[in-house]
């Protein structure tokens, strides 16, 4: 039987949506008979602290090397295999989580409020680590393909795994002929998801262009969400994180379902889950014009782009709130075709099984 070792660098109960993918890429290949053991690194000290992971994962090299290949959750779980890679036996894959420079530089832009641009040079540090140790990349979306293939990373040492849904679990919702709800947001609230756009082109609304659904808020969001409370009063409905049968129920009273991310290369080489999950829904979406979202939305006509820009949203929001129902709901069955054809998890699993085991024939 194949062996493999998927390396987290977030803890065994986290709930983010990078564990999420780890451990449902790891479902797929369980369920066509490859073995994948678990090693979570926070939950495994002295590994919990990054930058000296590298220094004290040779403890555990006896283990590494009974592996037919290694999965790295990001250049954060793969750096600490720096020393180590020389003594094993079997293949690195590494799963790039977006552009970590990027992201760094973005994250110091908006702590710094603007001063500081460039990532930090501990992330600088991990990148480097995390990407020599790679016999093969994984991403999730074709925007970074490109630029790992144009930094000198061979085609067939990198593969396109999309981020995925259960289309189970998310199933189409048929629209109401007269939605509470006009737009909806779903998800975190941090600034790069570009929530203070969504407000700023809110705010530019008429009021008769419809109500907002936000859905989401934890106790860390409490200011944020007074402040909406306290701008919009009537105009939206706020709602703390729910389960996903609170979720459907409230997602039914929605006409279009928003993501309002910022223009920036650390948002250009990610692709949220949430629009998958969107998509499956069967519902028209509204995204900027900042990543590969926008592409899909064009190509498969299932809703409206628009520039990443208050102003711009306001306008493209507008237009959408006044598109008959009938014409969302045609929108909505092609979102949901475009998640059957794209990110269903079993036909991610088929893609990602066929890179393991080719990438393992050539191990021997």
């Amino acid at each position: 039987m194949i062996k493999g070792l998927v390396i987290s660098a977030a803890e065994e109960n986290d709930k983010s949506a990078y564990t999420h993918r780890v451990k449902m890429l790891a479902k797929g290949l369980t369920d066509k008979g490859i073995h994948c053991d678990f090693f979570f690194m926070p939950d495994n000290p002295p590994l919990n602290t990054e930058t000296t992971a590298s220094v004290f994962m040779p403890f555990w090299l006896s283990k590494l090397r009974s592996y037919d290949f290694i999965y790295c959750g990001g250049e954060e779980s793969a750096q600490s295999l720096f020393f180590c890679k020389p003594f094993l036996n079997g293949r690195v894959i590494v799963d790039i989580h977006g552009d970590l420079i990027a992201q760094s530089a973005l994250h110091n832009e908006l702590t710094s409020n603007g001063s500081k641009t460039s990532a930090s040079p501990r992330v600088r540090m991990i990148d480097h680590m995390g990407k020599t140790v790679a016999d093969h990349f994984l991403t999730v979306c074709t925007p970074q393909l490109n630029v790992l293939i144009s930094n000198g990373v061979a085609a067939e040492k990198s593969s396109l795994i999309r981020n995925g849904v259960d289309l189970e679990q998310f199933k189409p919702l048929d629209y109401l002929e007269s939605p509470e709800f006009a737009f909806a947001y779903v998800g975190e609230f941090q600034v790069w998801q570009g929530i203070d756009n969504l407000i700023s082109a809110f705010e530019l609304l008429d009021p008769g262009c419809g109500k907002m659904l936000l859905i989401g808020f934890r106790e860390a969001d409490q200011v944020i969400k007074k402040l909406l409370k306290d701008k919009f009063a009537e105009r939206v409905k706020l709602v703390d994180r729910v389960d996903r049968g609170r979720l459907m129920a409230l997602l039914r009273s929605v006409a279009l379902l928003m993501i309002p991310r910022k223009a920036h290369p650390a948002i250009k080489h990610a692709f949220p889950t949430k629009f998958a999950e969107y998509a499956a829904l069967g519902r028209a979406i509204i995204v900027n014009n900042v990543d590969e979202t926008a592409d899909f939305v064009r190509d498969y006509n299932c809703g409206f782009v628009s520039e990443a820009a208050p102003a711009d949203m306001a306008e493209v929001m507008m237009a959408a709130s006044k598109t008959p129902v009938s014409e969302l709901s045609a929108m909505g069955h092609r979102a949901r075709r475009m998640a059957e054809e794209n990110f269903s998890w079993p036909k991610i699993w088929s893609d990602y099984f066929e890179t393991v085991t080719r990438l393992i024939s050539q191990n021997h």
